[in-house]
């Protein structure tokens, strides 16, 4: 029950906060279009792509590159946390395995974002030196 309760302010405070510091609106007024490829409506207000790209593949990339800048932090700790595992062992062999798999699963995990990453550029070099 003390969980549950935690659980429900950590939601709480998340809410209130993500409400106070953010634009509730997407839309914005505009000076008429500049030549800049951004297209005015009529009672200049322009909606922005929240994708960043308007390609596919530069979806992609963004996909891929906001990945693997999430998960290089997530990758210092989750390393950090298996070596307390192991350091904290205290001969159990139980505890040091567990620390072992925490590392060895973190490390995989990372292999896995960072060729994926690799797999996306090397398909969107393929896909575009064929187009010449």
């Amino acid at each position: 029950m003390k969980y549950l309760v935690y659980t429900l302010l950590f939601f709480v405070v998340f809410a209130i906060a993500f409400g106070l510091f953010t634009n509730p609106s997407f839309a914005h007024e505009t000076q008429p279009s500049n030549g800049n490829g951004i297209e005015t409506q009529p009672g200049g207000i322009t909606l922005h792509n929240p994708a960043g790209s308007d390609t596919i593949s530069g979806l992609i990339n963004n996909i891929t590159h906001g990945l693997v800048t999430i998960a290089t932090p997530i990758v210092a700790i989750m390393v950090l946390i298996g070596a307390f595992q192991i350091l904290f062992a205290a001969g159990d062999p139980e505890k040091f395995k567990r620390g072992k798999k925490t590392i060895l699963y973190t490390i995989i995990g990372y292999a896995i974002i960072l060729v994926a990453s690799g797999i996306t550029s090397i398909i969107k070099n393929l896909l575009s030196s064929s187009g010449n």
